[in-house]
């Protein structure tokens, strides 16, 4: 007689195999703001922020902080995992299917009904999530069992904040190494280009962007004076052109490899423009953190949407790969991925924040920087693995 797991398990696998089709960044994108679920939006929305300000009002300790940005994270895990279940799924969505009756109720009793609807949807993985906070107080808080542990919890989170910088780079990396893959066709014919003249489009095209980019930003969001005007882009544009040129030059016997042929020649032109580009964005960053003293409330909607942009491109990216005979991302279940990485992420930088007295705009450029210099370490390993998958 099968178990219950075995029976769940099936389920699931079931849901897999006959409402999964191939998962493209639409597909997601569509997911991200489904009517159905989009309402999960409001818990990292509300509980993120408030968790940073009791944290910096020390209203709650940072460990209590940490265990409680790493239940959400957790619980929202677990809630994605609920999704693969269409038995599970219907608990997690909203049904948005009109009907006459609706149609003839007052606006009021519209909206009280969408808020039932919503606290009833967020209420599961607010309880999962509350569940395993109490679990994990209980055995690593201040007064647990093994409360050591929670004791170096908040040091653990806050160095993941590197974990998450780093996989912003290695998500852009592999999503666009997905799409170049898809759009340039095998052509095994024999290449006449040189690495002299594809470097030097490379460092034209992502001279005059990095340009455009930097005195776009600078002269909207600086104060026009010194450092933190447009006489600031001289600097990124050189730092920008000297990395990319160093990166080439150091990519070169790979990338002599990766021309020999007609497509590895527009793959090398069109990675080295794209890494390159998205790496001059992250400098320009790191540059305005330090230098420029913009609103945070614009730094904060930046990083959402990088944040939001990861998360997107790390799914597409993991979910076109697949898994032998089981997914754990499909259409419906992916926006509660992304809370559960958005909490891990919020929880690293008020760790962070917390250590380094609330200096948020510094702690968002050192992420840059990390990414910065992880996208930069990725050109020459990205063309032999072109190479590699062209065999």
């Amino acid at each position: 007689m099968p178990t219950l797991t075995h029976r769940l398990m099936g389920d699931i696998e079931t849901s897999n195999n006959s409402n999964i089709g191939k998962i493209t960044l639409i597909s997601i994108l569509k997911d991200l703001l489904a009517k159905e679920r989009r309402s999960h939006i409001m818990t990292i929305v509300i509980i993120a922020p408030l968790l940073y300000v009791f944290s910096q009002g020390n209203i709650i300790t940072a460990s209590q902080s940490s265990i409680a940005f790493i239940s959400f994270m957790i619980g929202y895990g677990l809630t994605a995992l609920m999704g693969l279940n269409e038995n599970t799924r219907k608990y997690l969505e909203k049904n948005i299917l009109k009907s006459e009756t609706n149609e003839k109720k007052s606006k009021k009793q519209k909206l009280f009904e969408k808020f039932i609807s919503t606290l009833k949807i967020i209420s599961i993985p607010i309880i999962i999530s509350g569940t395993i906070f109490l679990i994990l107080s209980a055995l690593i808080g201040e007064k647990g069992l093994i409360s050591e542990i929670g004791e170096i919890l908040p040091i653990i989170l806050a160095s993941l904040f590197i974990f998450w910088s780093v996989s912003q780079a290695l998500s852009y990396k592999n999503s666009v190494g997905l799409w170049i893959d898809d759009k340039i066709k095998i052509d095994e014919n024999i290449s006449t280009a040189t690495i002299k003249k594809n470097s030097i489009i490379q460092l034209i095209i992502v001279g005059i962007t990095a340009t455009i980019l930097s005195t776009t930003m600078l002269s909207l969001l600086g104060d026009g004076e010194g450092l933190n005007s447009t006489y600031g882009v001289p600097i990124v544009v050189i730092i920008t052109l000297i990395s990319q040129g160093l990166i080439l030059r150091y990519s070169q016997d790979s990338r002599l490899e990766l021309i020999k042929r007609k497509d590895g020649e527009k793959i090398d032109l069109y990675w080295g423009i794209a890494l390159h580009i998205f790496a001059s964005w992250h400098l320009l960053s790191v540059y305005r953190r330090f230098v420029s003293d913009e609103m945070l409330s614009f730094n904060l909607f930046e990083e959402v949407i990088l944040m939001i942009f990861t998360v997107v491109m790390s799914i597409w990216s993991i979910s076109s790969k697949g898994m032998p005979n089981y997914k754990l991302f499909i259409p419906q279940n992916v926006l509660f991925w992304g809370i559960a990485f958005g909490f891990g992420y919020a929880g690293s930088v008020t760790m962070l924040a917390v250590g380094l007295e609330g200096d948020i705009s510094s702690i968002f450029g050192i992420g840059h920087l990390v990414t910065w210099f992880a996208l930069l370490a990725m050109h020459k390993q990205s063309c032999k693995d072109f190479v590699t998958s062209r065999l």
